[in-house]
């Protein structure tokens, strides 16, 4: 158990020392099956990322720190682009080397699972899943609107290293964004 561990511990340290003096190559994650649903007066939103896994991600995925996806989603008004709703949430990951298993932690529905598989875990971490985002009523009648969903992942700390790892690197820097077309009120009721 103790080899294990210190296996684990080693390519862990091993990834980070990498991380640092290479430059890592990202990919240009986007957004795909994006939906707006209505169920009542609230308004549920669903999505997920794809091509954004790296091998270097997949490495950090596996060193047993906590990544963090932010998503932040606005309902935007045609008129002044103003935002009329928002809600921003957080997905962790967490790999853990004492069970062999990984945790996903969607802050949407407050709820953490457990997986054994890690492409598995990867596709739960970086999806959205009826994800309540607003009530109808903030919506006027005769106006249009568009969602934008985007997001994105805050610079690491790492125990030993005093310089911060910034995420977006494994993204080449670029904040993936979807913008769905304009549409009405009555066009989500019907």
């Amino acid at each position: 158990m103790l080899q294990f561990l210190a296996d684990k511990v080693g390519a862990g340290a091993l990834f980070i020392s990498q991380l640092l003096l290479t430059v890592v190559v990202g990919t240009e994650p986007y957004f795909q099956d994006v939906v707006l649903e209505v169920s009542g007066d609230r308004l549920f939103c669903s999505g997920r990322l794809v091509e954004s896994f790296t091998p270097d991600l997949n490495l950090l995925l596996q060193s047993g720190d906590t990544v963090i996806i932010h998503f932040e989603v606005d309902l935007v008004s045609t008129t002044n682009d103003s935002v009329v709703a928002r809600a921003n949430w957080e997905h962790q990951f967490r790999y853990s080397l004492l069970e062999d298993n990984y945790y996903v932690y969607r802050s949407e529905h407050d709820r953490q699972e457990q997986f054994y598989n890690f492409e598995q875990a990867k596709r739960e971490w970086v999806k959205i899943e009826n994800a309540f985002f607003s009530r109808m009523r903030v919506m006027d009648d005769d106006k249009a609107y568009f969602l934008r969903i985007s997001a994105f992942m805050e610079e690491m700390d790492m125990p030993g290293i005093t310089k911060k790892i910034n995420l977006m690197s494994f993204w080449n820097r670029v904040r993936p964004v979807h913008v769905s077309e304009p549409f009405k009120k009555t066009q989500l009721i019907l």
